[in-house]
């Protein structure tokens, strides 16, 4: 690694002096965004009709790619850090999943509280609902523009826009290609290309991003032994959009591997193994009539989801079998094509300067096939308590593990947009969504944006979300640890918002506070016997204030800072934290970008002791990025990116209480590459 960083630093320090460059005048020209003109990007994802920052009925933050590239960050899962609300870390269900949470509540790994959305295409997991299980790693080279909208947005999109909606819109027009290298033997490559006629527009992206991990020493999960492990991971990402005057096709692909580390909180070396993979072709025809603009899109999604991991020791297993088997006992589950069927209609009819008008349907179509699970021992013994368990000798695929189900979803919505006074903005909203074999709930929204004066604006926002249980909490079963529940309920929350925003030419703000009120919450109860089941139950409210501002300083400095604090979280949230923070300067000048990023998170309690449930207070901790780049020509650049830059050595939650310490995370990582674009 220090031969890389060397060979980083004479690379930047020589070449400059051997290729052309650009005056000073016309490279600030070319890297420079104004802070005035940031805060005029277009925010669609709440209302599906274009916003500004001051403007959007929601408490929103938003990035550009303009931002994006300058900053030490590859994923959206480490952005997500930076984001006032939001909180992203390492569990220990896997190397690559990462828990995420919106304003303080998270029932799961999975996230399915918050709905990602892609180009407009759903990419949540068609078994879980959850919008990070499958994609937590998606580089943030693809990404034109990146909306974080907190609060409800059901009466939108419906079911899992429940706390949030991340909208993500991917470059276009763009021929560019990228290599790099860096710590744990990490090879990166890309490419943007694009091609574009009078017509006719193609836009292709590819990623591949591998490395070896880091190394930890921990404590084996199957004996008082200190263990040592690693975390290698390797990831994909694949994306196509063709246009045709107005018919737009979509075609993306998602996936990712890791081994070793843990996996569902064990750790076996040599057989822990996690795959995921989710793909989509969504197909979108635009027309209008008179003074409405519509479009009809089709899509089709498709997930996989495996994992192989040891669920007990030998001497266990052993136990349990009365003496049949004498190896530990191991499962594989392959959740494979679990699929999505979506159809929408959309329509937007300026009814007058002052008005408008959207409203539409939609259907969907979930189909989740039987999984069997593979195990040495009988599943089904396991789960039933029938002692002793039976053993196979080899791994056998016979025991379903979730069953079958399929699900029919329909909704209608409406949204009314009015400007009562020319300083005030009002915007009303309601859908109703139908699950078959679960129920219907209806979701209403409304906000008053009152502009108070030239930089003064005001936001009063309230709004009712659901989330219906997903097909994993449904179906689960001959699980001896976690099983489903086929009475769930879906669980609903009530949401008020209070905004201040201040803009200027050279500094913006914004100040919000929130409250949550939760109804049926779907939880994870113990059942006794060391089982869980999901079931719905009453919860705690959230509440909190969310700040955010940047300031110019003049063309060469800019600084940016985040702050959230919760006052009030539910019960089961202890492994949230109640107070985190960013901070992030920029310089740039000439061919040069200098970008810093910390972040704190303050204590997080995760649980231990097995069915004791003893808290473990886990220190705050810092993240800090840094990025340097250098641009030879408008043609082609170079940077050095470096994470966990003070090399801190700190713990985030687990998923188990049997465990009796928390998740390890990466020390430092550099990374150098080389960006070409043609």
């Amino acid at each position: 690694m220090k031969k890389i960083v060397f060979s980083a630093s004479l690379f930047i320090c020589f070449t400059p002096f051997s290729l052309p460059v650009f005056a000073d005048e016309e490279m600030d020209a070319l890297l420079s965004m104004s802070l005035e003109e940031l805060t005029q990007v277009e925010i669609t994802g709440s209302t599906l009709t274009p916003e500004s920052i001051d403007s959007v009925p929601s408490a929103v933050t938003v990035f550009t790619y303009q931002q994006l590239k300058r900053m030490g960050l590859d994923s959206l899962d480490e952005l997500m850090n930076i984001v006032p609300g939001f909180q992203s870390y390492r569990s220990t269900r896997s190397s690559i999943n990462y828990a995420i949470s919106s304003r303080g509540r998270r029932i799961a790994n999975a996230g399915s509280e918050i709905l990602l959305l892609m180009d407009g295409q759903r990419l949540n997991d068609p078994r879980t609902g959850g919008s990070f299980l499958l994609t937590s790693k998606l580089p943030l080279m693809q990404i034109e523009r990146v909306e974080f909208i907190r609060g409800p947005g059901s009466a939108v999109y419906g079911s899992n826009a429940m706390l949030g909606v991340v909208n993500i819109i991917t470059r276009s027009n763009v021929n560019e290609t990228g290599v790099a290298v860096g710590s744990f033997d990490r090879r990166q490559g890309y490419l943007q290309a694009s091609r574009k006629t009078e017509n006719f527009s193609l836009d292709l992206f590819a990623y591949l991003d591998q490395d070896k991990g880091d190394k930890y020493l921990l404590q084996d999960t199957f004996s008082p032994n200190m263990l040592e492990t690693e975390d290698p991971r390797e990831l994909a990402n694949f994306n196509l959009k063709l246009k045709w005057n107005n018919t737009q096709v979509n075609i993306q692909h998602n996936q990712a591997s890791a081994e070793n580390f843990y996996e569902q909180n064990n750790i076996s070396n040599g057989f822990n193994q996690r795959e995921t993979e989710i793909s989509f072709i969504a197909l979108k025809q635009g027309f209008s009539w008179l003074s409405v603009n519509s479009f009809v899109q089709a899509s089709y999604s498709v997930s996989r989801f495996f994992t192989a991991g040891q669920l007990t020791s030998a001497a266990v297993a052993a136990l349990l079998s009365g003496g049949a088997g004498n190896e530990p006992l191991f499962l594989k589950a392959d959740f494979n094509n679990y699929s999505e069927s979506r159809l929408q209609w959309h329509n937007d009819w300026a009814i007058r300067s002052d008005s408008r008008l959207q409203f539409g349907a939609e259907l969907r179509y979930i189909d989740a096939p039987e999984t069997l699970g593979g195990s040495n021992y009988d599943l089904a013994d396991l789960a039933s308590g029938n002692i002793p368990i039976g053993y196979y000798g080899d791994i056998r695929n016979i025991t379903p593990i979730q069953a079958e189900s399929t699900r029919n979803i329909s909704g209608v919505y409406l949204q009314y947009q009015q400007a009562l006074f020319e300083t005030t903005q009002l915007t009303l909203g309601l859908r109703y969504d139908d699950f078959s074999g679960i129920g219907s709930e209806l979701s209403p929204r409304f906000a008053l944006v009152q502009t108070l004066n030239q930089h003064h604006s005001l936001k009063l926002l309230y709004g009712e979300a659901f989330r219906a249980p997903t097909e994993n909490e449904l179906n689960l079963l001959n699980n001896p640890v976690l099983l489903g529940n086929p009475n769930l309920k879906p669980e609903t929350v009530k949401t008020w918002d209070f905004i201040w925003l201040g803009q200027w030419s050279h500094t913006t703000f914004s100040l919000g506070y929130f409250e949550n009120h939760f109804d049926d919450s779907i939880v994870r109860g113990d059942i006794g016997g060391g089982t869980i089941q999901f079931m719905n139950a009453e919860q705690g409210p959230s509440k909190g204030f969310e700040f955010e501002a940047s300031h110019e300083f003049n063309q060469r400095w800019l600084v940016r800072a985040s702050y959230t604090h919760f006052t009030e979280m539910p019960e089961t949230s202890l492994d949230e934290a109640d107070l985190f923070y960013s901070f992030m300067l920029n310089y740039q000048r000439s061919q040069w970008n200098a970008n810093i990023i910390a972040s704190y998170f303050d204590q997080r309690i995760t649980m231990t002791g097995g069915s004791s449930n003893v808290p473990l207070a886990l220190d705050g901790y810092w993240q800090t990025y840094a990025k340097l780049s250098y641009h030879f020509t408008d043609e082609l650049q170079t940077f050095v990116q470096l994470k966990n830059m003070l090399d801190e050595d700190y713990q985030t939650p687990t998923a188990s209480a049997k465990l009796n310490e928390g998740a390890p995370n990466r020390g430092r990582e550099v990374l150098w590459g080389v960006i070409w674009s043609f």
